[in-house]
């Protein structure tokens, strides 16, 4: 068995969530199907709706019962953007 094999199977007894950035990319929606379709991690993708599920379509890429969120549309956005900030701060950034 592979590294890589081992720890796919170690991660299939322990479900945790990944959560997938830049979710419009095609090589971010292949590797979430390749992600859920071996079951060894729930995903969550990021990014806007609408173009997740064009550019899924452009890319027949089936995108079916994957959770997305929108983070321009999240009611947790201030939050989010506030704990950014709070981390971020001191390498120079800004809460704009």
């Amino acid at each position: 068995m592979s590294f890589i094999d081992e720890i796919k199977l170690r991660a299939s007894k322990d479900i945790k969530t990944i959560i997938l950035p830049e979710a419009e990319d095609r090589r971010v929606l292949e590797a979430a199907i390749k992600i859920t379709k071996e079951k060894f991690a729930k995903v969550i993708l990021i990014g806007d709706i609408k173009k997740v599920k064009q550019n899924a379509k452009e890319y027949q890429i089936d995108i079916e019962g994957l959770d997305i969120i929108d983070p321009s549309e999240s009611d947790k956005k201030d939050i989010y953007a506030e704990k950014l900030y709070e981390l971020r701060k001191n390498k120079g950034m800004t809460i704009e």
